[in-house]
């Protein structure tokens, strides 16, 4: 009876310490999560796709193809500068499918088939090189074109076709740059200068060939009809001299 007098009297009965056990667990899970979900949604949100890559919000799908390739190229060694630009290029691209979805409007295929792989990834691609290229290169062209009329020879389409092959090298490179520190480069990026050549020799050889092909028509005629043009030899020879060069300078000014 003196014991359970002296625990009222100093406020330790045993119901009454039920509520403190109760209201410190029940008090410190909240205190642990409900301050963290803001911040982390803070974060997200201020990643804008547009600032991340570099470009204007009306920028096309050739723009930020370009600049998506150059930010990885200069975060190469950052992985979480590289998870932002690629999220910010998945961003973009499912933006613009979305917005073209919604409109009605004709879907690109780059962004249409984006997820399946090419069925032919040797193919030309449709990329404008600079003016700077495209008038160099056609300067190029056109002097080889002219030495051919003074001299009509076929080794003079086999000319116009290094000048094609130098010319989509240069633009491979600018497009997929060869790391500066090879000791530094990803797998993929070590072999990207092997890449580059191979491709531009492909282009300029599927240009000449091609151009040569089709400026042959004359040629083919009298073969086929046995029959005699008013053409001379000679300008049979130019003619795919011509193919050859209108070609390569085609393939080197806009496409890759």
């Amino acid at each position: 009876l003196i014991i359970m007098l002296a625990g009222r009297s100093f406020g330790l009965h045993h119901s009454a310490a039920k509520p403190v056990v109760s209201q410190a667990r029940l008090g410190a899970p909240q205190l642990c999560r409900v301050p963290i979900r803001p911040v982390v949604c803070q974060a997200a949100a201020s990643d804008d796709p547009f600032q991340v890559l570099g470009i204007k919000p009306d920028a096309d799908q050739q723009e930020i193809t370009r600049a998506y390739n150059r930010k990885r190229y200069e975060h190469r060694n950052n992985t979480s500068m590289i998870q932002k630009v690629e999220a910010a290029h998945g961003q973009l691209v499912l933006s613009a499918f979305n917005a073209r979805l919604q409109g009605g409007k004709t879907i690109p295929k780059s962004i249409k088939y984006a997820d399946r792989e090419p069925l032919f990834p040797w193919r030309p691609k449709r990329w404008d090189a600079t003016p700077k290229i495209v008038m160099i290169f056609g300067a190029l062209q056109l002097g080889m074109l002219a030495f051919s009329m003074q001299a009509p020879n076929v080794s003079k389409a086999m000319a116009c076709m290094l000048i094609g092959i130098a010319g989509n090298v240069m633009k491979q490179n600018a497009i997929f740059p060869p790391p500066e520190d090879p000791d530094m480069a990803t797998e993929e990026e070590s072999g990207r200068a092997g890449r580059n050549f191979v491709r531009g020799v492909i282009l300029g050889l599927m240009a000449t060939f091609s151009g040569i092909l089709l400026f042959s028509f004359p040629e083919y005629v009298q073969q086929i009809f046995n029959i005699t043009l008013p053409v001379p030899p000679s300008a049979i020879v130019t003619l795919k001299v011509a193919g050859s060069a209108i070609f390569n300078w085609v393939m080197t000014a806009f496409y890759y």
